[in-house]
């Protein structure tokens, strides 16, 4: 998760509690490993908003992270959060979900598109990945000087996926968020 160069110097920090004790321009979560495939119910959704930063799950293994972003600048301006893979092996991406919670409400869940046509019971609509490389691009409008947004961000294996396959075993995954300003004020 980082801040681009430019938004940085205009005053676009991150931080991960929300008191902004260290704003930085990065923020780094842990890495995770001997992953097992799980479902949507599984998720601990609730306890990842509520904890700052890496959440862990105490039973099942997944990425969930909360992070702020404020802006400390003088300019109401517009930020965009594109979300991309950096690297993928043994195409471990065609069974990840990705779901990103905006100050704790909003809930959007991605997927890249299956390679057999499947169906899902008790999760979420999810929408498809923009390209192979990009999962998603949303706006932050009107981010005005010491507004702060909270994301949660989770990532993980969904069992239910036709493509969640022992093809995938052994498979890593690489994400990056990156905030950048679209338009000033």
């Amino acid at each position: 998760m980082e801040i681009d160069p430019d938004a940085y110097r205009r005053g676009i920090v991150l931080s991960s509690d929300e008191e902004f004790l260290s704003p930085s321009p990065r923020l780094l979560s842990d890495a995770i490993t001997n992953v097992r495939d799980i479902t949507y119910d599984w998720l601990k959704v609730d306890e990842a908003i509520a904890t700052d930063g890496n959440y862990v799950d105490p039973d099942y293994k997944y990425i969930a992270y909360t992070l702020y972003i404020q802006n400390i600048g003088d300019e109401t301006c517009d930020v965009n959060l594109n979300t991309s893979i950096v690297s993928i092996q043994n195409g471990l991406d065609a069974a990840i979900r990705f779901l990103i919670i905006e100050d704790g409400i909003l809930e959007k869940m991605y997927m890249k598109p299956d390679t057999v046509e499947a169906e899902y019971h008790d999760l979420p609509e999810a929408e498809h990945f923009i390209s192979d490389t990009t999962i998603m691009n949303s706006e932050i409008s009107n981010f005005k000087p010491y507004q702060i947004k909270k994301f949660t961000v989770i990532t993980w294996l969904e069992g239910q996926d036709p493509d969640c396959t022992d093809a995938i075993l052994g498979g890593r995954i690489k994400i990056r968020l990156l905030f950048s300003i679209t338009s000033a004020e």
